[in-house]
């Protein structure tokens, strides 16, 4: 994750629920740190992992607004 755009900050929420997903048989961690790549660069994601929004509230812009 050189050269990226933005800086990644695992959050203790993150770091929990990662610690169990890694254990996962179906997890990727290739695939995992080519997205997080994808994200800190600021670029829109692949259509297969369908892109959207966490949290309404959330500060990151993916070309929709929000409305109450």
């Amino acid at each position: 994750m050189k050269n990226s755009k933005y800086q990644i900050k695992f959050i203790n929420t993150f770091k929990k629920q990662y610690l169990r997903i890694k254990n996962n048989p179906k997890f990727n961690q290739e695939e995992f740190n080519k997205v997080i790549e994808i994200l800190s660069n600021n670029e829109v994601l692949p259509e297969k992992y369908k892109n959207h929004l966490l949290n309404p509230k959330s500060k990151r812009n993916l070309g929709m607004s929000y409305t109450k």
